[in-house]
């Protein structure tokens, strides 16, 4: 087997790691697909990424803009030429328009506040003179609290519709008439007072999704500003969208709560298919959590559960610190589970 093709999730990414520093969002999404870092013949002087089965090359800028911008404005990309192996991993990128209730407002936001370090945590760090901000934070944050849009403590994400990359809360989907909007208004009133609120939204609620495609597309939707406040999400995985949905979570810097979903006993089953084998390896290398718990998916009684030996190598590996090495052998780019 050609070794370039065989290489492992983790050993794509490290490709990125010095020549994209700042594009790291991007670089995990790319090796999640097959990527590795590249650039054609030195006369060209372009940057870019290329897949190991198919050799297409894409440069970096239209890759960056694609997988880290807005996907309201994005045309969609060719990662792959036909017939590529890699197509067994799926990129839900087809959709128009985006995403939760008030996305629309973060997108505006985000905008406005490309200062903000893409490595760093937001912090409201600018200089007010409305009186609000003379109240101790706590009393702020309960202000907000009576404006903002309530969520439940495990709020479900669901598309609007069929095939859609528009996501909204199943509450706001099953209330009848119109949505009401102006709620989230608040989040335009300033830069500080949104990084307050939507922190407020973010930090005491879990977001459950069924499918790791509607998971990808709520990350992409809350933009980095929201992937870095993520603290909890509940998933039902075990689908092509896996690695790349995975590879996204990875960088949600404030994650500390997973929830897993998965319809079979063990993590990788003998001959496994490309896209089964890359998902769990991008599983794998989420790191720095808290809290690892298993759900059943309830269609069978087959389920990944706490029982199950895998779940303890998915726990340990999960909640090992932040940069620590995997605990998991790769033979020829592929685990040894």
């Amino acid at each position: 087997m050609d070794p370039v093709s065989n290489m492992s999730f983790a050993t794509r990414l490290r490709s990125f790691e010095d020549q994209w520093p700042d594009h790291q969002t991007s670089a995990r999404q790319l090796a999640a697909l097959g990527h590795v870092c590249d650039r054609p013949p030195l006369e060209s002087l372009q940057e870019g990424s290329r897949c190991v089965d198919c050799g297409i090359f894409l440069p970096k800028q239209p890759s960056v803009e694609a997988l880290e911008g807005s996907i309201t404005t994005n045309s969609p990309i060719t990662f792959h030429k036909p017939k590529c192996t890699r197509l067994q991993m799926r990129m839900p990128l087809e959709a128009s328009r985006a995403i939760l209730d008030y996305s629309s407002l973060v997108n505006r936001w985000e905008q406005r506040s490309r200062a903000v370090a893409p490595s760093s945590r937001p912090q409201a760090e600018v200089r007010q003179t409305s009186g609000l901000f003379s109240l101790p934070t706590e009393l702020r944050l309960q202000i907000y609290s009576y404006i903002l849009p309530s969520l439940s403590e495990v709020t479900k994400i669901v598309p609007l519709h069929r095939d859609s990359s528009r996501m909204i809360t199943k509450a706001g989907f099953d209330r009848p008439g119109p949505r009401d909007k102006t709620k989230a208004n608040l989040l335009l009133a300033c830069k500080a007072i949104y990084i307050e609120a939507l922190d407020l939204l973010y930090s005491n609620t879990t977001f459950k999704v069924d499918a790791t495609r509607s998971l990808y597309l709520f990350l992409r939707n809350i933009g980095h500003v929201g992937r870095q406040m993520l603290r909890a999400i509940d998933v039902t995985c075990g689908q092509r969208e896996d690695a790349v949905a995975f590879a996204l979570l990875g960088a949600c810097g404030e994650l500390k709560s997973v929830t897993i979903r998965l319809a079979r006993p063990k993590l990788l089953l003998p001959m496994a298919p490309l896209w089964v084998a890359d998902g769990v390896a991008c599983l794998l290398a989420l790191s720095g959590l808290d809290e690892v718990k298993f759900g059943e998916c309830g269609k069978t009684h087959m389920d990944m559960s706490d029982e199950k030996p895998d779940a303890g190598v998915l726990r340990r590996e999960l909640t090992r610190p932040k940069g620590a090495p995997s605990g998991v052998r790769e033979v020829d780019g592929i685990l040894d589970l």
